[in-house]
Protein backbone atom coordinates (compact mmCIF):
# COMPACT_ATOMS: atom_id res chain seq x y z
CA UNK A 1 0.00 0.00 0.00
CA UNK A 2 2.73 2.88 0.65
CA UNK A 3 4.57 1.78 -2.79
CA UNK A 4 1.03 2.30 -4.46
CA UNK A 5 0.83 5.66 -2.49
CA UNK A 6 4.32 6.89 -3.49
CA UNK A 7 3.33 5.68 -7.57
CA UNK A 8 3.09 8.96 -9.99
CA UNK A 9 -0.25 8.46 -11.29
CA UNK A 10 -1.70 8.17 -7.64
CA UNK A 11 0.09 11.65 -6.45
CA UNK A 12 -0.95 13.12 -9.72
CA UNK A 13 -4.77 11.88 -8.68
CA UNK A 14 -4.35 13.58 -5.11
CA UNK A 15 -2.82 16.65 -6.52
CA UNK A 16 -5.60 17.39 -8.81
CA UNK A 17 -8.49 16.44 -6.14
CA UNK A 18 -6.79 19.09 -3.55
CA UNK A 19 -6.81 21.67 -6.64
CA UNK A 20 -10.69 21.30 -7.78
CA UNK A 21 -11.16 21.41 -3.60
CA UNK A 22 -9.71 25.11 -3.50
CA UNK A 23 -10.95 25.94 -6.57
CA UNK A 24 -14.52 25.37 -6.08
CA UNK A 25 -14.38 26.31 -2.58
CA UNK A 26 -12.58 29.72 -3.03
CA UNK A 27 -14.40 30.89 -6.33
CA UNK A 28 -17.06 28.31 -6.33
CA UNK A 29 -19.07 26.93 -9.44
CA UNK A 30 -21.04 29.59 -11.43
CA UNK A 31 -24.08 28.71 -12.14
CA UNK A 32 -26.79 29.47 -15.13
CA UNK A 33 -30.11 30.69 -15.77
CA UNK A 34 -31.33 27.06 -15.34
CA UNK A 35 -30.04 26.63 -12.09
CA UNK A 36 -30.08 30.32 -10.36
CA UNK A 37 -33.18 31.67 -12.69
CA UNK A 38 -33.04 33.96 -15.36
CA UNK A 39 -34.53 34.82 -18.87
CA UNK A 40 -33.16 33.89 -22.52
CA UNK A 41 -34.08 36.07 -25.22
CA UNK A 42 -33.82 34.49 -28.92
CA UNK A 43 -33.43 37.31 -31.17
CA UNK A 44 -34.00 36.61 -35.03
CA UNK A 45 -32.96 39.59 -37.52
CA UNK A 46 -34.35 40.72 -40.49
CA UNK A 47 -31.76 39.27 -42.49
CA UNK A 48 -28.56 37.43 -42.10
CA UNK A 49 -25.13 38.94 -40.46
CA UNK A 50 -22.31 37.91 -42.10
CA UNK A 51 -19.57 41.10 -41.37
CA UNK A 52 -17.36 40.14 -38.50
CA UNK A 53 -17.27 43.97 -36.99
CA UNK A 54 -21.69 44.24 -37.36
CA UNK A 55 -21.39 41.57 -35.70
CA UNK A 56 -19.65 42.77 -32.54
CA UNK A 57 -21.66 45.62 -32.58
CA UNK A 58 -24.76 43.93 -32.47
CA UNK A 59 -23.61 41.73 -29.42
CA UNK A 60 -22.57 44.97 -28.01
CA UNK A 61 -25.44 47.09 -28.46
CA UNK A 62 -27.88 44.29 -27.15
CA UNK A 63 -25.79 43.51 -24.42
CA UNK A 64 -25.94 47.54 -23.17
CA UNK A 65 -29.40 47.18 -23.85
CA UNK A 66 -29.54 44.06 -21.56
CA UNK A 67 -27.43 45.87 -18.57
CA UNK A 68 -27.23 49.38 -18.76
CA UNK A 69 -26.69 49.82 -15.10
CA UNK A 70 -23.59 47.24 -15.72
CA UNK A 71 -25.10 45.30 -12.63
CA UNK A 72 -26.95 42.16 -14.65
CA UNK A 73 -25.03 39.11 -15.07
CA UNK A 74 -25.70 38.93 -18.97
CA UNK A 75 -24.33 36.86 -21.78
CA UNK A 76 -24.77 37.59 -25.47
CA UNK A 77 -23.99 34.94 -28.63
CA UNK A 78 -24.70 34.89 -32.00
CA UNK A 79 -26.61 31.26 -32.83
CA UNK A 80 -26.30 30.91 -36.59
CA UNK A 81 -26.01 34.42 -38.95
CA UNK A 82 -29.93 34.99 -38.52
CA UNK A 83 -30.37 34.95 -34.49
CA UNK A 84 -29.10 35.72 -31.19
CA UNK A 85 -29.22 34.02 -28.18
CA UNK A 86 -29.34 36.57 -24.96
CA UNK A 87 -29.47 35.53 -21.59
CA UNK A 88 -29.50 37.58 -18.70
CA UNK A 89 -30.36 36.86 -14.89
CA UNK A 90 -33.41 38.74 -14.25
CA UNK A 91 -36.92 37.27 -13.78
CA UNK A 92 -39.30 40.28 -12.81
CA UNK A 93 -42.08 40.20 -15.38
CA UNK A 94 -42.49 43.93 -15.85
CA UNK A 95 -38.37 44.56 -16.59
CA UNK A 96 -38.44 41.55 -18.43
CA UNK A 97 -41.49 43.39 -20.95
CA UNK A 98 -39.87 46.60 -20.81
CA UNK A 99 -36.51 44.88 -22.04
CA UNK A 100 -38.42 43.03 -24.36
CA UNK A 101 -39.77 46.19 -26.28
CA UNK A 102 -36.34 47.93 -26.15
CA UNK A 103 -34.93 44.75 -27.97
CA UNK A 104 -37.36 45.07 -30.56
CA UNK A 105 -36.23 48.58 -31.65
CA UNK A 106 -33.55 48.52 -34.09
CA UNK A 107 -32.81 52.06 -32.53
CA UNK A 108 -32.80 54.34 -35.19
CA UNK A 109 -33.25 57.93 -33.99
CA UNK A 110 -33.70 60.58 -36.19
CA UNK A 111 -34.28 64.40 -35.93
CA UNK A 112 -36.22 65.61 -39.66
CA UNK A 113 -37.87 68.92 -40.29
CA UNK A 114 -39.40 69.02 -43.84
CA UNK A 115 -38.54 65.39 -44.33
CA UNK A 116 -34.69 66.35 -44.56
CA UNK A 117 -33.36 64.18 -41.75
CA UNK A 118 -31.18 66.91 -39.65
CA UNK A 119 -28.99 64.58 -37.29
CA UNK A 120 -29.37 60.93 -35.92
CA UNK A 121 -28.75 59.37 -32.64
CA UNK A 122 -24.51 58.71 -33.75
CA UNK A 123 -24.64 62.63 -34.10
CA UNK A 124 -25.10 62.92 -30.25
CA UNK A 125 -21.50 62.68 -28.51
CA UNK A 126 -23.00 62.85 -24.77
CA UNK A 127 -25.95 62.20 -22.87
CA UNK A 128 -26.19 65.01 -20.03
CA UNK A 129 -27.18 63.24 -16.60
CA UNK A 130 -26.32 66.39 -14.23
CA UNK A 131 -29.25 67.99 -13.11
CA UNK A 132 -27.38 71.09 -12.94
CA UNK A 133 -27.38 71.14 -16.73
CA UNK A 134 -31.30 70.47 -16.92
CA UNK A 135 -31.38 66.90 -16.41
CA UNK A 136 -34.71 66.67 -14.65
CA UNK A 137 -38.39 65.76 -13.85
CA UNK A 138 -40.98 68.48 -13.12
CA UNK A 139 -44.17 68.01 -12.29
CA UNK A 140 -46.56 69.75 -15.17
CA UNK A 141 -50.20 69.99 -13.92
CA UNK A 142 -51.71 66.44 -14.14
CA UNK A 143 -48.51 64.93 -15.73
CA UNK A 144 -44.55 65.03 -15.12
CA UNK A 145 -42.23 66.30 -18.04
CA UNK A 146 -39.01 64.77 -18.30
CA UNK A 147 -35.95 66.36 -19.55
CA UNK A 148 -32.55 65.13 -21.27
CA UNK A 149 -29.88 67.21 -22.34
CA UNK A 150 -27.79 66.21 -25.20
CA UNK A 151 -23.94 67.18 -26.96
CA UNK A 152 -24.25 67.32 -30.50
CA UNK A 153 -20.96 66.63 -32.32
CA UNK A 154 -19.70 69.41 -34.34
CA UNK A 155 -20.90 67.65 -38.16
CA UNK A 156 -24.92 67.27 -36.48
CA UNK A 157 -24.31 70.90 -34.87
CA UNK A 158 -23.72 72.51 -38.18
CA UNK A 159 -26.39 70.91 -40.13
CA UNK A 160 -29.20 71.56 -37.57
CA UNK A 161 -27.69 75.32 -37.56
CA UNK A 162 -28.21 75.37 -41.51
CA UNK A 163 -31.46 73.09 -41.61
CA UNK A 164 -33.16 75.44 -38.48
CA UNK A 165 -31.97 79.12 -39.47
CA UNK A 166 -34.37 81.30 -39.51
CA UNK A 167 -37.47 78.74 -38.88
CA UNK A 168 -39.24 80.96 -37.12
CA UNK A 169 -41.36 83.66 -38.47
CA UNK A 170 -42.68 86.89 -36.64
CA UNK A 171 -46.35 87.16 -35.87
CA UNK A 172 -46.26 90.08 -33.81
CA UNK A 173 -45.70 91.82 -30.16
CA UNK A 174 -46.75 91.30 -26.57
CA UNK A 175 -46.72 94.01 -23.90
CA UNK A 176 -45.57 91.28 -21.76
CA UNK A 177 -43.08 88.88 -23.30
CA UNK A 178 -42.41 91.46 -26.85
CA UNK A 179 -42.10 89.26 -29.84
CA UNK A 180 -43.65 86.51 -30.56
CA UNK A 181 -42.91 83.73 -33.07
CA UNK A 182 -44.28 81.16 -35.13
CA UNK A 183 -41.57 78.36 -35.40
CA UNK A 184 -40.87 75.29 -37.13
CA UNK A 185 -41.75 71.65 -35.94
CA UNK A 186 -39.21 68.72 -35.83
CA UNK A 187 -39.93 65.36 -35.50
CA UNK A 188 -37.95 62.98 -33.38
CA UNK A 189 -38.60 59.46 -34.94
CA UNK A 190 -37.21 55.63 -33.81
CA UNK A 191 -36.90 53.28 -35.81
CA UNK A 192 -38.60 54.96 -38.87
CA UNK A 193 -40.03 52.54 -41.52
CA UNK A 194 -37.73 52.07 -44.43
CA UNK A 195 -38.88 50.26 -47.91
CA UNK A 196 -42.46 50.52 -46.87
CA UNK A 197 -45.83 52.48 -48.15
CA UNK A 198 -48.03 53.34 -45.29
CA UNK A 199 -51.71 53.01 -45.98
CA UNK A 200 -54.86 54.69 -44.03
CA UNK A 201 -58.32 53.79 -44.16
CA UNK A 202 -60.49 57.35 -45.22
CA UNK A 203 -62.11 56.71 -41.37
CA UNK A 204 -58.66 56.19 -39.66
CA UNK A 205 -57.28 59.14 -41.35
CA UNK A 206 -60.33 61.91 -40.20
CA UNK A 207 -59.81 60.17 -36.71
CA UNK A 208 -56.00 60.82 -37.24
CA UNK A 209 -56.70 64.42 -37.74
CA UNK A 210 -58.81 65.05 -34.96
CA UNK A 211 -56.45 63.57 -32.47
CA UNK A 212 -53.30 65.46 -34.00
CA UNK A 213 -55.38 68.55 -33.67
CA UNK A 214 -56.61 67.93 -30.19
CA UNK A 215 -52.95 66.68 -29.11
CA UNK A 216 -51.99 64.46 -25.99
CA UNK A 217 -49.67 65.86 -23.63
CA UNK A 218 -48.47 62.18 -22.48
CA UNK A 219 -47.62 60.86 -26.11
CA UNK A 220 -46.11 64.16 -26.42
CA UNK A 221 -48.43 65.37 -29.22
CA UNK A 222 -48.91 68.55 -29.04
CA UNK A 223 -51.80 71.15 -30.00
CA UNK A 224 -52.58 71.16 -33.79
CA UNK A 225 -50.33 69.35 -35.08
CA UNK A 226 -51.16 68.54 -38.78
CA UNK A 227 -51.27 65.44 -40.13
CA UNK A 228 -50.11 66.23 -43.33
CA UNK A 229 -46.79 67.41 -41.94
CA UNK A 230 -46.24 63.97 -40.66
CA UNK A 231 -46.58 62.15 -43.93
CA UNK A 232 -44.21 64.42 -45.24
CA UNK A 233 -41.69 63.81 -42.59
CA UNK A 234 -42.52 60.12 -42.79
CA UNK A 235 -40.81 59.81 -46.04
CA UNK A 236 -43.19 57.65 -46.90
CA UNK A 237 -45.28 57.00 -49.71
CA UNK A 238 -49.06 56.94 -48.46
CA UNK A 239 -52.22 55.86 -49.43
CA UNK A 240 -55.63 56.86 -47.98
CA UNK A 241 -58.37 53.93 -49.19
CA UNK A 242 -62.06 55.03 -49.49
CA UNK A 243 -64.24 52.12 -47.95
CA UNK A 244 -65.14 50.30 -51.34
CA UNK A 245 -61.10 49.64 -52.10
CA UNK A 246 -58.29 51.14 -53.39
CA UNK A 247 -58.87 53.36 -57.13
CA UNK A 248 -57.47 52.47 -60.56
CA UNK A 249 -55.09 54.64 -60.17
CA UNK A 250 -54.04 53.53 -55.97
CA UNK A 251 -53.43 49.86 -57.94
CA UNK A 252 -51.23 51.23 -60.61
CA UNK A 253 -49.25 53.25 -57.86
CA UNK A 254 -49.01 50.02 -55.96
CA UNK A 255 -47.65 48.24 -58.18
CA UNK A 256 -44.89 50.52 -59.14
CA UNK A 257 -44.15 51.04 -55.48
CA UNK A 258 -43.59 47.53 -54.87
CA UNK A 259 -40.22 47.31 -56.65
CA UNK A 260 -38.56 49.43 -53.74
CA UNK A 261 -40.96 49.45 -50.88
CA UNK A 262 -42.18 45.68 -50.56
CA UNK A 263 -43.55 46.23 -47.21
CA UNK A 264 -47.39 47.47 -46.33
CA UNK A 265 -48.00 49.08 -43.06
CA UNK A 266 -51.59 48.92 -42.48
CA UNK A 267 -53.66 49.14 -39.21
CA UNK A 268 -55.38 45.65 -37.73
CA UNK A 269 -59.00 46.95 -38.35
CA UNK A 270 -58.07 47.22 -42.27
CA UNK A 271 -61.03 45.47 -44.48
CA UNK A 272 -60.10 41.83 -44.95
CA UNK A 273 -60.83 43.20 -48.61
CA UNK A 274 -58.39 46.03 -48.33
CA UNK A 275 -55.76 43.41 -47.11
CA UNK A 276 -56.14 40.91 -49.66
CA UNK A 277 -55.70 43.61 -52.48
CA UNK A 278 -52.28 44.27 -51.31
CA UNK A 279 -51.67 40.79 -50.94
CA UNK A 280 -52.16 39.95 -54.69
CA UNK A 281 -50.29 42.88 -55.59
CA UNK A 282 -47.16 40.70 -53.52
CA UNK A 283 -46.63 42.93 -50.89
CA UNK A 284 -45.79 42.27 -47.01
CA UNK A 285 -47.99 43.47 -44.79
CA UNK A 286 -47.11 44.79 -41.43
CA UNK A 287 -49.82 45.54 -39.10
CA UNK A 288 -50.05 48.17 -36.13
CA UNK A 289 -52.44 48.16 -33.47
CA UNK A 290 -55.33 50.70 -33.63
CA UNK A 291 -55.40 52.34 -29.76
CA UNK A 292 -58.26 54.34 -29.82
CA UNK A 293 -56.33 56.85 -27.76
CA UNK A 294 -53.24 57.60 -29.92
CA UNK A 295 -53.28 58.04 -33.79
CA UNK A 296 -52.47 55.31 -35.68
CA UNK A 297 -50.22 57.18 -38.30
CA UNK A 298 -48.16 58.46 -35.21
CA UNK A 299 -47.48 54.60 -34.02
CA UNK A 300 -47.15 52.89 -37.77
CA UNK A 301 -44.20 56.09 -38.52
CA UNK A 302 -41.86 55.85 -35.28
CA UNK A 303 -42.59 59.13 -34.67
CA UNK A 304 -41.99 59.71 -31.01
CA UNK A 305 -41.95 63.55 -30.23
CA UNK A 306 -43.08 66.77 -31.99
CA UNK A 307 -40.98 69.36 -30.62
CA UNK A 308 -41.30 72.92 -31.58
CA UNK A 309 -38.17 75.62 -32.35
CA UNK A 310 -37.27 78.08 -30.40
CA UNK A 311 -36.47 81.76 -31.77
CA UNK A 312 -32.86 81.70 -30.01
CA UNK A 313 -31.81 78.08 -31.31
CA UNK A 314 -32.93 79.33 -35.55
CA UNK A 315 -31.01 82.81 -34.73
CA UNK A 316 -33.95 85.12 -35.78
CA UNK A 317 -31.88 87.89 -34.57
CA UNK A 318 -28.80 87.30 -36.62
CA UNK A 319 -28.87 88.44 -39.73
CA UNK A 320 -28.17 85.93 -43.06
CA UNK A 321 -24.88 87.44 -44.17
CA UNK A 322 -23.36 86.88 -40.27
CA UNK A 323 -24.36 83.15 -40.87
CA UNK A 324 -21.34 81.32 -41.52
CA UNK A 325 -19.30 83.14 -38.27
CA UNK A 326 -22.33 82.26 -35.67
CA UNK A 327 -21.46 79.33 -33.64
CA UNK A 328 -23.34 76.24 -34.21
CA UNK A 329 -25.51 75.19 -30.72
CA UNK A 330 -24.76 71.81 -30.32
CA UNK A 331 -26.02 71.47 -26.34
CA UNK A 332 -29.96 70.95 -26.89
CA UNK A 333 -32.50 68.85 -24.64
CA UNK A 334 -35.49 66.38 -25.60
CA UNK A 335 -38.41 67.10 -23.43
CA UNK A 336 -41.52 64.83 -23.05
CA UNK A 337 -44.29 63.84 -20.42
CA UNK A 338 -46.06 61.07 -18.85
CA UNK A 339 -49.12 60.61 -16.22
CA UNK A 340 -47.28 59.94 -13.49
CA UNK A 341 -43.57 60.28 -12.18
CA UNK A 342 -42.34 56.47 -12.48
CA UNK A 343 -43.73 56.76 -15.85
CA UNK A 344 -41.49 59.77 -17.15
CA UNK A 345 -38.27 58.27 -15.45
CA UNK A 346 -38.89 55.03 -17.45
CA UNK A 347 -39.53 57.04 -20.67
CA UNK A 348 -36.39 58.89 -20.19
CA UNK A 349 -34.42 55.98 -18.97
CA UNK A 350 -35.62 53.76 -22.21
CA UNK A 351 -34.76 57.13 -24.60
CA UNK A 352 -31.32 57.42 -22.63
CA UNK A 353 -30.45 53.28 -23.23
CA UNK A 354 -31.09 53.58 -26.76
CA UNK A 355 -29.18 56.60 -27.45
CA UNK A 356 -25.86 55.26 -25.69
CA UNK A 357 -26.50 51.63 -27.02
CA UNK A 358 -26.52 53.45 -30.30
CA UNK A 359 -28.43 51.78 -33.51
CA UNK A 360 -28.01 47.95 -34.81
CA UNK A 361 -27.56 47.21 -38.39
CA UNK A 362 -30.38 45.43 -38.90
CA UNK A 363 -34.34 45.76 -37.93
CA UNK A 364 -35.19 42.78 -35.59
CA UNK A 365 -37.57 40.09 -37.02
CA UNK A 366 -39.18 38.59 -34.17
CA UNK A 367 -38.44 37.95 -30.35
CA UNK A 368 -39.30 34.50 -28.48
CA UNK A 369 -38.19 34.37 -24.43
CA UNK A 370 -37.83 31.58 -21.64
CA UNK A 371 -38.12 32.81 -18.13
CA UNK A 372 -36.75 30.53 -15.06
CA UNK A 373 -37.71 31.42 -11.44
CA UNK A 374 -34.72 31.08 -9.43
CA UNK A 375 -36.99 28.96 -6.76
CA UNK A 376 -37.78 26.43 -9.92
CA UNK A 377 -33.74 26.51 -10.72
CA UNK A 378 -32.56 25.93 -7.02
CA UNK A 379 -35.03 23.32 -6.98
CA UNK A 380 -34.05 21.44 -10.14
CA UNK A 381 -30.65 21.88 -9.05
CA UNK A 382 -31.61 20.11 -5.32
CA UNK A 383 -33.55 17.72 -7.57
CA UNK A 384 -30.27 17.16 -9.77
CA UNK A 385 -28.36 16.90 -6.98
CA UNK A 386 -30.37 14.09 -5.13
CA UNK A 387 -31.07 12.16 -8.54
CA UNK A 388 -27.28 11.92 -9.25
CA UNK A 389 -26.64 10.15 -5.94
CA UNK A 390 -29.08 7.54 -6.40
CA UNK A 391 -27.58 6.87 -9.85
CA UNK A 392 -23.87 6.49 -8.28
CA UNK A 393 -25.58 3.90 -5.51
CA UNK A 394 -26.87 2.01 -8.53
CA UNK A 395 -23.83 1.85 -10.19
CA UNK A 396 -22.31 0.80 -7.05
CA UNK A 397 -24.63 -1.80 -6.61
CA UNK A 398 -24.75 -3.24 -9.98
CA UNK A 399 -20.72 -3.37 -9.89
CA UNK A 400 -20.97 -4.98 -6.56
CA UNK A 401 -22.77 -7.83 -8.01
CA UNK A 402 -20.89 -7.94 -11.19
CA UNK A 403 -17.50 -8.79 -9.07
CA UNK A 404 -18.96 -9.55 -5.71
CA UNK A 405 -16.04 -7.74 -4.32
CA UNK A 406 -16.33 -4.81 -2.06
CA UNK A 407 -12.34 -3.73 -2.89
CA UNK A 408 -12.88 -3.46 -6.25
CA UNK A 409 -16.55 -1.78 -5.99
CA UNK A 410 -15.22 1.57 -3.69
CA UNK A 411 -12.40 2.05 -6.03
CA UNK A 412 -14.55 2.38 -8.55
CA UNK A 413 -16.94 4.87 -7.17
CA UNK A 414 -14.30 6.89 -5.41
CA UNK A 415 -12.55 6.93 -9.05
CA UNK A 416 -16.48 8.45 -10.75
CA UNK A 417 -16.65 10.84 -7.80
CA UNK A 418 -12.93 12.03 -8.32
CA UNK A 419 -13.77 12.60 -12.17
CA UNK A 420 -16.90 14.31 -11.75
CA UNK A 421 -15.48 16.61 -8.73
CA UNK A 422 -12.30 17.59 -11.06
CA UNK A 423 -14.71 18.13 -14.04
CA UNK A 424 -16.82 20.62 -12.23
CA UNK A 425 -13.56 22.07 -11.10
CA UNK A 426 -12.08 22.57 -14.18
CA UNK A 427 -15.18 23.53 -16.51
CA UNK A 428 -16.24 26.23 -13.42
CA UNK A 429 -12.83 27.91 -14.63
CA UNK A 430 -14.26 27.74 -18.70
CA UNK A 431 -18.05 28.35 -18.47
CA UNK A 432 -21.13 29.01 -16.51
CA UNK A 433 -23.04 25.26 -14.89
CA UNK A 434 -25.79 24.70 -16.73
CA UNK A 435 -28.08 21.96 -18.25
CA UNK A 436 -25.60 21.34 -20.54
CA UNK A 437 -23.12 20.78 -18.44
CA UNK A 438 -25.31 18.23 -16.09
CA UNK A 439 -25.31 16.58 -19.57
CA UNK A 440 -22.04 16.45 -20.48
CA UNK A 441 -20.98 15.30 -16.88
CA UNK A 442 -23.54 12.20 -17.08
CA UNK A 443 -21.72 11.77 -21.08
CA UNK A 444 -18.16 11.45 -19.10
CA UNK A 445 -18.89 9.41 -16.15
CA UNK A 446 -21.04 6.83 -18.49
CA UNK A 447 -17.98 6.99 -20.23
CA UNK A 448 -15.64 6.86 -16.86
CA UNK A 449 -17.68 3.56 -15.52
CA UNK A 450 -17.28 1.86 -18.62
CA UNK A 451 -13.50 2.09 -18.94
CA UNK A 452 -13.22 1.19 -15.46
CA UNK A 453 -15.33 -2.11 -16.35
CA UNK A 454 -13.17 -2.58 -18.83
CA UNK A 455 -9.87 -2.42 -17.39
CA UNK A 456 -11.45 -4.36 -14.14
CA UNK A 457 -12.35 -7.68 -16.24
CA UNK A 458 -9.14 -7.19 -18.43
CA UNK A 459 -6.99 -7.70 -15.77
CA UNK A 460 -9.67 -10.53 -13.91
CA UNK A 461 -9.28 -12.69 -16.67
CA UNK A 462 -5.81 -12.30 -17.17
CA UNK A 463 -5.59 -13.38 -13.48
CA UNK A 464 -7.31 -16.34 -13.77
CA UNK A 465 -6.84 -17.82 -17.12
CA UNK A 466 -2.61 -16.54 -16.63
CA UNK A 467 -3.00 -15.63 -19.86
CA UNK A 468 -0.30 -12.69 -20.05
CA UNK A 469 2.20 -10.39 -18.18
CA UNK A 470 -0.17 -7.90 -15.76
CA UNK A 471 1.67 -5.18 -17.98
CA UNK A 472 0.61 -6.82 -20.89
CA UNK A 473 -2.99 -6.82 -19.65
CA UNK A 474 -3.28 -3.04 -18.53
CA UNK A 475 -1.72 -2.21 -22.24
CA UNK A 476 -4.67 -3.74 -24.00
CA UNK A 477 -7.27 -2.40 -21.46
CA UNK A 478 -5.52 0.80 -22.39
CA UNK A 479 -5.64 1.02 -26.07
CA UNK A 480 -8.91 0.43 -25.77
CA UNK A 481 -9.87 3.22 -23.13
CA UNK A 482 -7.94 5.40 -25.17
CA UNK A 483 -9.56 4.82 -28.33
CA UNK A 484 -12.63 5.49 -26.90
CA UNK A 485 -11.87 8.48 -25.91
CA UNK A 486 -10.60 9.51 -29.01
CA UNK A 487 -13.63 8.61 -31.20
CA UNK A 488 -16.05 10.48 -28.13
CA UNK A 489 -12.86 13.74 -28.51
CA UNK A 490 -13.73 13.24 -32.57
CA UNK A 491 -16.94 13.52 -32.06
CA UNK A 492 -17.80 16.84 -30.03
CA UNK A 493 -14.17 18.50 -31.04
CA UNK A 494 -16.48 19.98 -34.70
CA UNK A 495 -19.31 21.53 -31.96
CA UNK A 496 -16.26 23.35 -29.58
CA UNK A 497 -14.70 24.44 -32.64
CA UNK A 498 -17.38 26.36 -35.01
CA UNK A 499 -20.58 25.61 -32.62
CA UNK A 500 -20.19 29.23 -31.60
CA UNK A 501 -23.50 30.23 -30.12
CA UNK A 502 -25.42 26.75 -29.85
CA UNK A 503 -25.79 27.78 -26.52
CA UNK A 504 -26.01 24.70 -24.35
CA UNK A 505 -24.78 22.10 -27.01
CA UNK A 506 -21.36 23.97 -26.96
CA UNK A 507 -21.49 23.75 -22.71
CA UNK A 508 -22.66 20.07 -23.09
CA UNK A 509 -19.03 19.19 -25.65
CA UNK A 510 -17.03 21.23 -23.71
CA UNK A 511 -17.89 19.54 -20.61
CA UNK A 512 -17.75 16.22 -22.18
CA UNK A 513 -14.33 16.75 -23.58
CA UNK A 514 -13.14 18.04 -19.80
CA UNK A 515 -14.34 14.79 -18.26
CA UNK A 516 -13.41 12.62 -21.03
CA UNK A 517 -9.82 13.97 -20.58
CA UNK A 518 -9.93 14.20 -17.14
CA UNK A 519 -10.40 9.74 -17.14
CA UNK A 520 -7.98 9.14 -19.74
CA UNK A 521 -4.72 11.42 -18.35
CA UNK A 522 -5.67 11.01 -14.40
CA UNK A 523 -8.45 9.06 -12.69
CA UNK A 524 -8.23 6.20 -15.66
CA UNK A 525 -4.50 5.50 -14.74
CA UNK A 526 -5.05 6.15 -11.27
CA UNK A 527 -7.45 3.55 -11.42
CA UNK A 528 -5.40 0.88 -13.22
CA UNK A 529 -2.76 0.80 -10.42
CA UNK A 530 -5.03 0.71 -7.82
CA UNK A 531 -6.93 -2.41 -9.39
CA UNK A 532 -3.37 -3.76 -10.10
CA UNK A 533 -3.18 -3.44 -6.47
CA UNK A 534 -5.93 -5.56 -5.64
CA UNK A 535 -5.81 -8.17 -8.61
CA UNK A 536 -2.61 -9.02 -7.52
CA UNK A 537 -3.79 -10.47 -4.33
CA UNK A 538 -7.19 -11.46 -5.30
Amino acid sequence: MSELLRNIKIITLVGFLIASFLILGIRGAEFGIDFKGGTLFQIEFDEPILDLEERARITTTISQRLDWTGLRDTTVNFFGDEFVIAQMAETDPETIERIESLLMKQGRFEVVIDGETIFMGDGIIDIIKDPSRGYSLQPQGDSVMWVLPFVLKSDAAERFKDLTWHRCTLIGYAQDTGRQYDCDRTYFYIDRPKESILVIPRDQFELDRILLLQGNLNENIPLETDIEEILLNSSMPNFVVEQDGFTKEQLAELQIDISTNPIAIVPTSILPSQKQELLDIGFELNETFVDDEIPYIWQATGLKQVILLSEDITNVDIPDEQKAGTEAISNLVIRGFAPTLEQSQQRRADLEILLESGSLPVGVKSISKETISPLLGENFLFNAGIIGILALLVVAIVIFLRYRVLKLTAPIVFITLSEVFITIAIVSLISKFDLGAVAGIIAAVGTGVDDQIIITDELMKGAISGEGSLAARIKRAFFMVIAAAATTLATMLPIILIGFGLGKLVGFAITTSVGVLVGVLITRPAFGEIAKEIISKY
